[in-house]
């Protein structure tokens, strides 16, 4: 976080995020009819009959409902249902049954109820799911997941999490045959309680009291109240990450790709350090996920992204990163890019029309608008010089009028064609990473690649200029400003990070010395 920032602005937006945090959450009524339906479907699983069963099933919540970070899913830009995750283990020993037996039986219960047989939906890959009408504007998709124990123990891994582990049973798309998967959802949500447990136990007593006082239709008592509505700085976060993530996903061509839940959870609460406070929370985990050669948060292992299971490290949760063509790790360094650009645009803020244009853009319209309303008299910029609070460079501050910076050479021609520059940076030996115009700062002595995309017709040729600024380039005489040839095939430009400040490239597509089209300035933040 840019330490100069000494006005009010971070508590401004520190209030903003939690008002938005909250209406993303599951409101208490809504959340105790969830657990009278999922206790229910418990109770009714429980009292069947399951052949070489050792026992009662155990039933529990699993996911952003046991974990706090439930929030109401967005498809397709629009509000659905809430997902209520429930593990159903039947005490039945591997290595005596199968897994498409194990469905059976809890599908065959299910089917045994007559409610639960016509709110029953079809058989998905891993779970039975429940279909629950709406009711004051919302409805639940309740998922049971059969499974059986698999206790399994890792080095560095406290064993009353890692013996939690489960297998499940895993349908092929085709539905004609099943396997045995793995996971560990109890031992998982114990791991993320961990990571906050500290500041939990601060925070849990006042927070309860409010949520009674706020909701005393909904709960006799204080004692009433469960730990699982206590919402620490670290769940705050998760559930403005995932709101941020469907909204800025939405309508996207690469939206099938966006980082999934699991991933935005796990590296958020690696990353959560107690801060009390949203906005901390969040400027952390930027810091270190933008960091994460670093921090360790993202590993290459073998020339493969890992972000592994910490209750199972040998789930790596970033194993479709590493498909073929995969667009997903740049998809994460987009989002993570977005974030940046959209609480440098909170910060910002100098008008009630900027912030509730800001929030609308990060949060949905309806969300956006009724936060923004809620501090229309209280904006966190004001009058205030803009700043960014991750290394860039905040928009209404760049300038491009350097004086060594020369001056297109060819005749510049109206056009409707396209040109715009892709870019990866390399160091240290890891894959490279994507980035884009005026990311957070990128570390001396990296590798850079730039790569132009443009729909004009060939042939032409490609000139790239690069422009250096500060004053560690001013110092080596390196300001730079004129152009390179690239000629014909040109579309690459290989640059390092030498000069500490803000350098920008752009590349210029020429024909018949005319240009037609000029992908704009790229903005390189060095450190």
């Amino acid at each position: 976080m840019n330490s100069t920032m000494i006005d009010n602005r971070i508590l401004i937006v520190n209030s903003i995020l939690q008002d938005i945090a909250k209406e993303l959450d599951i409101p208490p009524s809504k959340y105790k009819q969830a657990v009278e339906r999922y206790t229910s479907v418990g109770k009714w699983l429980e009292s069947g009959v399951y052949p070489d069963s050792t026992g009662t099933p155990v039933i529990y919540p699993q996911g952003s409902f046991r974990l706090g970070t439930v929030v109401r899913p967005i498809h397709n830009g629009v509000e659905s249902d809430y997902d209520i995750d429930l593990s159903c283990e039947l005490l039945i020993p591997k290595q005596q049954t199968s897994p498409e037996q194990i469905r059976h039986y809890v599908g065959d219960r299910l089917k045994e109820h007559g409610t639960y047989e016509r709110l029953l939906d079809d058989e998905g890959r891993r779970c039975w799911t429940l279909l629950y009408a709406e009711q004051d504007g919302a409805g639940f998709h309740l998922d049971v997941l059969p499974c059986v124990p698999d206790p399994m123990t890792f080095a560095g891994v406290d064993q009353s999490m890692s013996l939690k582990s489960v297998a499940l049973t895993d349908r092929s798309k085709s539905g004609a045959s099943y396997e045995w998967g793995f996971t560990n959802p109890a031992g998982y949500a114990d791991w993320f309680a961990e990571c906050q447990r500290q500041i939990f136990n601060r925070t849990a007593s006042l927070r309860k009291s409010q949520i009674f006082r706020e909701h005393g239709e909904v709960f006799a008592s204080v004692d009433e109240v469960p730990d699982q509505l206590v919402r620490t700085p670290l769940q705050r976060m998760v559930q403005i990450l995932k709101r941020h993530r469907d909204i800025r996903f939405a309508g996207q061509t690469n939206s099938d790709e966006r980082p999934i839940s699991v991933i935005i959870t796990t590296l958020a609460a690696i990353a959560y350090q107690q801060e009390p406070d949203v906005y901390s929370a969040l400027a952390n985990f930027l810091d270190r996920v933008t960091r994460y050669q670093e921090t360790g948060m993202i590993r290459c292992e073998d020339d493969k992204w890992v972000i592994a299971n910490p209750v199972n490290p040998n789930e790596n949760f970033a194993d479709r990163w590493n498909e073929p063509d995969s667009g997903r790790p740049d998809a994460f360094f987009q989002w993570v890019n977005w974030l940046q650009e959209d609480i440098d645009e909170l910060l910002n803020a100098a008008t009630p029309k900027e912030l509730e244009r800001a929030l609308q853009a990060s949060f949905g319209e309806s969300i956006g608008k009724r936060v923004a309303s809620e501090h229309e008299g209280r904006v966190p910029a004001g009058q205030r010089t803009p700043v960014s609070a991750f290394g860039r460079v905040a928009k209404q501050l760049l300038r491009f009028d350097v004086a060594h910076r020369e001056p297109p050479r060819w005749h510049m021609q109206p056009t409707t064609r396209q040109a715009r520059i892709k870019a990866r940076f390399t160091r240290k030996g890891f894959r490279p990473t994507a980035f884009r115009s005026n990311s957070p700062a990128i570390p001396k002595y990296a590798d850079l690649v730039f790569e132009i995309e443009t729909d004009v017709p060939k042939p032409y040729t490609v000139y790239w200029q690069v422009v250096n600024t500060g004053a560690e380039a001013a110092n080596e005489s390196n300001l730079r400003g004129d152009f390179y040839d690239g000629g014909q095939s040109g579309k690459i430009r290989r640059e390092s990070t030498k000069y500490r400040g803000m350098h920008w490239v752009e590349a210029f597509v020429v024909k018949n010395d005319t240009c037609v089209a000029r992908s704009g300035e790229f903005v390189v933040n060095i450190q």
